[in-house]
């Protein structure tokens, strides 16, 4: 069927203007075919930007974690040397408290003597 319409058309061209023919045609089928080529492209493109506006967004919030944690480690840090000086603190007055518990003792027995006496 497409050769019969293929050689009736090529039956209506002359000789001197086939060149031309395939030319036009060639130009129009690569027309098409670039066209398509296109939307091809916008397609790609718009997926290639999307994909790079998700792995920006998804470094910017990692960013952003990365920041939050590093003041979290720095405030536990501080705690944990603030907790430290008070353990410290608490274990120096726990030694003076014996001892001054250990000195009331010692009078208290004194007195308990004195008064056995």
């Amino acid at each position: 069927m497409s050769e019969s319409i293929i050689s009736s058309i090529l039956a209506a061209i002359s000789p001197s203007a086939l060149p031309l023919v395939v030319v036009v045609v060639a130009v129009v089928y690569f027309y098409f075919k670039f066209k398509g080529l296109e939307k091809d492209r916008e397609s790609t493109k718009e997926l290639r930007d999307n994909d790079s506006q998700s792995l920006h967004d998804k470094v910017l919030k990692h960013d952003f974690q990365i920041t939050q944690l590093r003041d979290n480690q720095s405030l536990n840090a501080t705690a944990v040397d603030d907790l430290r000086d008070q353990v410290s603190l608490l274990n120096t007055n726990i030694v003076k408290l014996t001892v001054i518990v250990e000195h009331l003792s010692d009078t208290i027995k004194e007195i308990k003597h004195e008064d056995k006496r």
